[in-house]
This record gives structure tokens, C-alpha cells and sequence, in this order.
């Protein structure tokens, strides 16, 4: 009997030494992020920042995740402690954000009381259980921050603190929520993933030009040869941004039809904003029914 084989996931230091490849810089390749050279040390400064700046740019279908939500609070009094009652008015729910969610993109609406049905009475389902099947229509929610539901109550000593750096949208008192008026929601957003392997091509294409912008003034010591370089990368890193967003628009699953305008073209800078009457409450709400992509990343004085 033999041992199974061992998979090694590539670290970040590939895209790094990637980026030096593409500056002309092969001579200055790192072995990790944390080796303590100049290199590295702008890497490992700016590598998560980039990572989470170019998963929202761009509605990834890589990264795309559907997740119920944590519930933290019920205006309507029915759920027990430790669920508070307290929401903000207009809405009724308040739920944690995804502790793994870079960007939300779009809430179903998710009736509790009973499956919904088609107009030819017919069930929808979504290949998952009963108790998450749901119509293909959006619910409205606002993503907020509030001090009302904290991690650490109290004071607590510098050292007992949870390690909340590789979590989204928390902190020890104040926390990243979603407000709506969806029970048992749902949540579709892009996820941090940090792993390369899950990447597409276009992804990794990008995020190894915005490295070599950011390593451009460490890596290379001729001035005018630095600029150069990264003016280049920038162009290179727009133009893959730009066909990630036409091609990730033409893959979505929902609407498609002869006559489908991708969401890129109908969310180019900004959410659409929901004016829903019935049982979303008309006027009185503001909030989002779909979140873009962020339209504008900027490095070295271009904007795109």
C-alpha cells in the first residue's frame, strides 16, 4: 500500500515572483513573503489589499458564493435570546456579514411561511432542501455598521482579544451588518479566496500586474525605467479587469435570454436602487437590490 500523494497549494510568493518576471526582475526573486527582503516586505504589505481591491472589481464567477445568514437581531420579538431585539427602523432583520465576504452582490427573497410557487402553480426550487428554496426575485437590504451586537462585551485586556485579521467586517465591538426586511436570508456575494488554485486565468492575470505595479519602485532602481514599467502593468491589469467583467457578465446564470443585457453594462458604477411597493414598504426603505462591482480601482495616478 502506498501513501497518497501530497498536493502543495501555491503561495503568494508565486504571484509575487511573477511580478518581478514580468519587470524584467527575475534576479530578485523571494522564496516567501515573510524572508525579510525589500521585495518582501512590500508584498507582504500590500498583497491582501490588492487581493481584496480586484476580487470587487469585477463580479468573479469564481468567487461567487450563496450562504444563509447569521441571524443577530428580530425586530418582530419572536426569536429567543440570544437574538436582540433591537434593528435599526425602517427594517426588521439584522444579520452578521459574511465573515468571508469581500463585496455583496444581490439578496433572494426568501418567504418563510410557505414554498413559493410559480404562476402556473407549479413549485420553484432550487435544487437545495425545502427550507431554502426560493423565487428569482431580489429582496432589498443596506449594509451597515452598528456597535449593538459586539464580540467582546465589557473590557477586555489587549491580549485576550480574538484575532479578527483574517475575518471581514468584524471588529471587538463595531461590525459590518446587513439590514432587510428578508427572513432566514440568503446572501450571494464574492468571498475572499485566497487560495490560487480556485482562480481563472483572467484573475491571477490581473492581480500579478497590479503586484508588479506596487513592486515597481522597490524592484527597479533606474527611475525612468520604474515608471515605464508601471504604466505598463497598468494598462495590462485594466484591460484584463475590463474583459473579466464582459465575460463574467456573459456567464451569469440568471437573466439569459436573446435579449440579456449583462449586468456590467447595467451596473457600470452604480446599485441598482430598489423602489419596490407590496411588502418591501414602498418609499419608506432605501437599500439595495444589487450591489455592482466596484467601477474604479486606482494606482500611480490612473483611474479605471
Amino acid at each position: 500500500m502506498t501513501d497518497a500523494p501530497i498536493f502543495y497549494l501555491t503561495p503568494p510568493s508565486a504571484i509575487v515572483n511573477q511580478a518581478l518576471d514580468r519587470l524584467g526582475e527575475s534576479g530578485k526573486i523571494i522564496g516567501d513573503v515573510t524572508d525579510g527582503s525589500p521585495v518582501a516586505e512590500v508584498a507582504r504589505r500590500n498583497y491582501g489589499q490588492a487581493l481584496r481591491q480586484l476580487l470587487r472589481a469585477a463580479h468573479w464567477d469564481w468567487a461567487r458564493k450563496n450562504a444563509k445568514l447569521t441571524l443577530l437581531a428580530d425586530a418582530t420579538g419572536n426569536s429567543a435570546p440570544p437574538i436582540s431585539p433591537i434593528v435599526e427602523c425602517p427594517w426588521t432583520y439584522a444579520y452578521a456579514w459574511p465573515i468571508d465576504a469581500v463585496q455583496g452582490r444581490w439578496m433572494p427573497w426568501n418567504p418563510s411561511n410557505a414554498q413559493p410557487v410559480s404562476a402556473t402553480g407549479i413549485p420553484l426550487t432550487t435544487g437545495t432542501s425545502a427550507l431554502t428554496q426560493y423565487p428569482l426575485t431580489p429582496g432589498r437590504f443596506l449594509v451597515a455598521s452598528s456597535d449593538q451586537y459586539p464580540i467582546e462585551i465589557g473590557s477586555v485586556p489587549w491580549t485576550q482579544l480574538p484575532d479578527l485579521q483574517r475575518t471581514e467586517g468584524v471588529g471587538p465591538i463595531n461590525r459590518k451588518i446587513i439590514l432587510t426586511d428578508c427572513c432566514q436570508a440568503h446572501f450571494v456575494y464574492t468571498r475572499l479566496g485566497t487560495v490560487i488554485e480556485e482562480w481563472d486565468a483572467m484573475f491571477r492575470e490581473a492581480l500579478v500586474s497590479m503586484m508588479a505595479m506596487v513592486l515597481a519602485p522597490t524592484a527597479i532602481t533606474d527611475k525612468k525605467l520604474m515608471i515605464a514599467e508601471r504604466d505598463k502593468q497598468a494598462v495590462i491589469a485594466r484591460n484584463a479587469i475590463a474583459d473579466a467583467r464582459v465575460a463574467n457578465g456573459n456567464e451569469s446564470g440568471w437573466p439569459q435570454g436573446v435579449d440579456h443585457i449583462p449586468i456590467w453594462l447595467t451596473a457600470r458604477s452604480q446599485g441598482y436602487w430598489s423602489n419596490l411597493g407590496g411588502g418591501f414598504g414602498g418609499d419608506a426603505y432605501s437599500g439595495y437590490v444589487y450591489y455592482p462591482w466596484d467601477a474604479a480601482l486606482s494606482w500611480c495616478g490612473s483611474v479605471f
